[in-house]
């Protein structure tokens, strides 16, 4: 055992607060002491021993989340009870094995926060306990206080009458407090004048909404600590106290618990929900960019491992604000919530948060809001009482579609009409040597390519006749259908079985010819269902187009695509139509084109980012203009 933490029969542990590696060393190391017979008579953590019933009592009630709270004059004093913290494990674990425990620090009113410049504690688990703790404690300097004197004054009063007569006595107290401890125990200390008699202290659960925005470790994380703590067995987690403390193997071997491992495991869920849900899986480029951006953000914050914050801020640049959003809600879930009332249960706000506190926005599809990260979920996503009550209840009869949605989509149609047009305009650009006249500009490009020829290069765009009017957006085209004129009886296997035409609501919404997935299979919300387009076709001005599925004049397409092609055709108003497709279209469309004095601009789907082609394929379908009052507390 290393001297740095040892004073004759009492040894220390020297611990950050709040972190599950500590709090797994204080645990590995008590039972492993217990294993071999050498188990302490004491166990001494650093709290007040005047909130020690209050603590105790949360304490026995873990893995369930509580807080103590006094009332000051001055407004409150408040003390978290989380499985993660090593002086509350200390607590716990010495109740498992019949030891005895003190609580000996001093009961002050205004103790101020700082927070000091302490090292990840990540390393524990690699390097092990004393290769980390001895360095920090011999090499940090921290923030003091003037009450720190008297705190340490009555820990060290305390931890002398503890051993008095060569009684052992484990010590679980926070680092920046050793040193100044050990110094006093070289001497008598007498106990400082201090409060005698117990706070009126209150025990509260915390609610779940807490839980995901307060603990101190991440939900995650703190749930994984507790499943490992049940699962290892004592004599995994306890061979010697030296293998805890000393090397990593040890340790990770003992716990089967790891930082790194544990948010490797979280986004690795958050990808399969993803793709599950949205059925566009995230390419393994992106899962290794994802990892590399939350890595190189955290060592920016002196971190080595992400925490919850940066991994959503990760997924959500480098994916989208729905993974950002998966990966948050698995990330704050804490799975073990107290619903029987036998407590209150406090709905915490920032007045209790000591954590500094950082605000991320997440635009989830369609829906805009700006929560916090310590809360990016503030309204909790309503779900169905019972399986299939919201599909039960769907009519069809009376549908209409979500307004923002809508303006989203005609914002990416007129996006196409004006891409469009450049493609148009480079299309017919000249670039020819200068000779009289620098028409419409130099060319740059063209310029330093002939450089050595000492000529200039100027660009003549031509202008183009006609405008821009019908939008086709083909993301699937389901060659499946139309084998012959007018099929539409599509059999089971079909995609994209509904086929519908909705009118403008207004004169700045187009007309829509769709196919997608059926509107009611798949209910979001009571009279909320979410579809999938394979195609669509956008007419302006708005109140011209007929039922494009049943009109005879289109029954020469072979499939969907082609049926909305010829419509965009016929219906458009202006020269040119935009066809955006993985495909270009047949030959034969170009020759019926110009027969109607049209042209088909086509642009690649490939070329258009995937995140907006994602956010515009998924749409929703609601039962009456009714369910658009409350459509938004359940479409995310």
């Amino acid at each position: 055992m290393t001297d740095y933490r040892t004073h004759e029969s009492i040894t220390f542990w020297p611990i950050f607060h709040f972190r599950m590696e500590f709090a797994a060393v204080v645990r590995g190391a008590l039972m492993a002491a217990a294993d071999a017979g050498q188990a302490p008579e004491v166990v001494a953590v650093e709290l007040p021993g005047t909130w020690r019933e209050s603590i105790l009592q949360g304490v026995n009630r873990l893995p369930y989340l509580s807080l103590v709270l006094a009332e000051t004059g001055e407004g409150h004093l408040y003390l978290p009870i989380e499985p993660t913290d090593a002086c509350v494990e200390a607590l716990r674990t010495a109740r498992e094995l019949g030891l005895q425990t003190e609580l000996i620090d001093l009961d002050v009113d205004a103790y101020p926060f700082h927070r000091d410049p302490v090292p990840d504690s990540h390393p524990i688990s690699r390097l092990g306990y004393d290769a980390v703790m001895e360095k920090v404690v011999r090499e940090t300097r921290f923030t003091r206080h003037q009450l720190d004197e008297e705190r340490e004054t009555m820990m060290a009063h305390a931890l002398q009458r503890l051993s008095a007569g060569g009684q052992r006595v484990d010590c679980v107290i926070g680092v920046a407090h050793l040193t100044g401890v050990m110094e006093k125990l070289n001497t008598p200390q007498p106990r400082p004048l201090a409060r005698a008699r117990s706070r009126d202290l209150r025990l509260y659960n915390w609610s779940e909404k807490s839980s995901r925005e307060f603990l101190t470790e991440a939900p995650f994380l703190a749930a994984a600590y507790e499943r490992a703590r049940k699962r290892a067995r004592p004599a995994e987690a306890s061979s010697t106290t030296e293998k805890i403390a000393g090397g990593s193997p040890h340790f990770a071997a003992a716990w089967r618990l790891d930082r790194e491992a544990e948010s490797e495991a979280l986004l690795r869920e958050a990808v399969q929900a993803y793709a599950d849900d949205w059925g566009d899986p995230v390419s393994p480029h992106k899962i290794r960019l994802l990892g590399h951006f939350a890595q190189k953000y955290a060592r920016v914050e002196g971190m080595i491992v992400p925490d919850l914050y940066q991994l959503v801020v990760a997924a959500r640049g480098v994916a989208d604000d729905d993974l950002a959003q998966i990966v948050w809600e698995r990330g704050s879930a804490y799975p073990w919530q107290d619903g029987s009332g036998l407590l209150p249960t406090i709905d915490l706000d920032e007045t209790y948060a000591w954590i500094g506190a950082r605000r991320l926005t997440l635009r989830h599809k369609i829906r805009r809001q700006r929560p916090r990260l310590t809360g990016i979920s503030d309204r909790k996503r309503l779900k169905e009482r019972f399986a299939g009550q919201w599909k039960s209840k769907w009519s069809g009869r009376v549908i209409c579609s979500h307004v923002p949605e809508d303006l989203v989509v005609e914002d990416f149609g007129r996006y196409l009409q004006h891409k469009a047009k450049g493609t148009l305009s480079a299309e017919h650009t000249r670039v020819e040597p200068f000779m009289v006249s620098l028409k419409d500009g130099i060319d740059v490009r063209e310029t330093l390519r002939n450089w050595h020829e000492g000529q200039l290069y100027v660009r003549d765009l031509r202008r183009i006749s006609g405008d821009v009017g019908a939008v086709v957006v083909i993301f699937d085209e389901d060659r499946h259908t139309l084998s012959e004129p007018g099929a539409w009886d599509s059999p089971e296997t079909d995609q994209y079985p509904w086929r519908v035409t909705w009118l403008g609501e207004h004169e700045q919404e187009s007309d829509m010819a769709l196919y997608a997935t059926p509107a009611g299979e798949n209910l979001v919300g009571p009279g909320i269902s979410r579809c999938e387009y394979g195609g669509f076709m956008m007419s302006y001005p708005p109140g011209r187009m007929m039922d494009v599925w049943s009109d005879p004049f289109f029954d020469a397409a072979r499939t969907k695509a082609e049926r909305l092609l010829l419509a965009g055709l016929d219906y458009s108003q202006q020269r040119f139509v935009v066809y955006a497709a993985e495909k270009p279209p047949r030959t034969w469309f170009h020759a019926i084109a110009a027969r109607m004095e049209r042209q088909v601009v086509y642009i690649p789907l490939g070329s258009l980012r995937p995140a907006t082609l994602r956010k515009i394929r998924y749409f929703h379908v609601l039962e009456g203009h009714s369910v658009r009052d409350y459509a938004e507390d359940y479409i995310r």
